[in-house]
């Protein structure tokens, strides 16, 4: 449980602290990579800038950063892929409406969640220190800078697909967001008798608190 939070919380503040900083002399020469590595890299500072230029409308109202959070949320994750890893073994055993609704929810869910956590941004810098490519992802290991706070380290895992590139994972500390979600899924499952439509439900649940959370109307 102290794993999920911690990982919740670090991801958090690495979605927020999308500031790209220039690396140090030093870093430059590591940091040399392929068209393909850079073309990640872009992907991540356009991401960035973005981000940041949402968070700093203050103008915005919850429904309209939600929906703004949506569309950068779409445009940066590969929704599918995440969703289908985190859901496990029993992505395979679904039948394709309860796929459908699952992958619904849980893309909502996840908006929502990191929606509210937004809010939270305080400063916090991130600085690439190294890029370097695992087959066809590129792997950009980072630092989150925090004032006045320890550095945290945040790894981001993109692919390039037909839609261009996608983040299909963050790795905070050495832990994996995916693989976190994924083991936390398989025991919402198992605590429903091992049936899919039970994670559905849970997730459902949790979407319906955190509209109200967010104050958003049904």
């Amino acid at each position: 449980m102290y794993t999920r939070r911690l990982v919740g919380g670090l991801i958090a503040s690495a979605a927020v602290a999308f500031i790209l900083q220039a690396a140090p002399p030093a870093a430059q020469s590591a940091m040399a990579a392929s068209e393909h590595a850079e073309g990640a890299k872009a992907f991540l500072q356009s991401l960035a800038d973005r981000t940041i230029s949402t968070l700093n409308q203050k103008q915005l109202d919850q429904p309209q950063r939600v929906n703004a959070f949506r569309q950068l949320f779409a445009e940066g994750f590969d929704v599918p892929s995440i969703g289908q890893f985190v859901a496990g073994r029993a992505w395979t055993k679904a039948t394709e409406p309860q796929k459908l609704a699952y992958l619904k929810v849980f893309e909502e869910v996840t908006i929502l969640t990191w929606a509210l956590r937004f809010e939270q941004y305080s400063g916090e810098k991130l600085s690439i220190e190294r890029i370097r490519e695992d087959g066809k992802a590129v792997l950009l290991e980072s630092l989150i800078v925090r004032p006045g706070k320890e550095s945290i380290r945040v790894d981001w895992r993109i692919e390039k697909g037909k839609n261009g590139y996608k983040i299909l994972d963050i790795v905070a500390e050495g832990t994996s967001l995916a693989i976190a979600q994924r083991a936390d899924y398989t025991a919402v499952i198992q605590q429903n008798n091992g049936e899919f439509d039970g994670l559905i439900r849970a997730l459902r649940d949790k979407q319906k608190k955190l509209r109200q959370q967010a104050k958003l109307e049904d």
